[in-house]
């Protein structure tokens, strides 16, 4: 199941720095809820993303967003239909940018883990995202649509609103 195809995965990843092993020692411990990936917790719910490059690695995709405000990589919440974390992040670069053709030169290994607050809105109380990143590659003559755009690497600091963006 998702859950334990997570902990797999987390068990792979190799945390960089103390504050990477807390976003891991936090992740690890939420995932012990019953449904750490329903929208219907209070307190949060595991996330998946992707870190889009080009090949060279010289540029990143980055969306808008709307809720949060600003740039950020494609990614979003588990569906009940997703298989695992990864599925999640290749649907979420598909429907946030109408790209189709893309490459993971990593496979399914987890790039970086990230734990953010989400304001409240509506009904809905402020909570946590777990978020699980991956890395994903684009070629040259795919285009994005859906308001995507490219982003130099250097562009990134100033469009970053807590660091972890440049971080993974």
């Amino acid at each position: 199941d998702r859950r334990e195809a997570l902990l797999r995965a987390l068990r792979a990843y190799r945390a960089e720095g103390p504050d990477d092993v807390e976003r891991l020692a936090r992740l690890r411990e939420f995932l012990a809820r019953p449904d750490p990936f329903s929208r219907d917790d209070p307190d949060g719910h595991v996330t998946a993303s992707a870190i889009v490059t080009r090949p060279e690695g010289d540029v990143v995709l980055l969306v808008p967003h709307r809720k949060l405000g600003g740039w950020l990589q494609p990614g979003g919440h588990v569906d009940p239909e997703d298989g695992s974390v990864f599925e999640t992040a290749l649907r979420e670069v598909r429907e946030e940018t109408g790209m189709e053709r893309l490459d993971a030169p990593r496979g399914e290994e987890i790039v970086d883990l990230d734990v953010h607050e989400i304001p409240a809105s509506g009904q809905e109380p402020p909570h946590l995202h777990y978020d699980v990143r991956f890395l994903l590659t684009a070629g040259d003559g795919v285009a994005p649509t859906d308001g995507a755009a490219w982003f130099a690497l250097g562009a990134i600091p100033g469009l970053d609103r807590d660091g972890s963006l440049e971080r993974a």
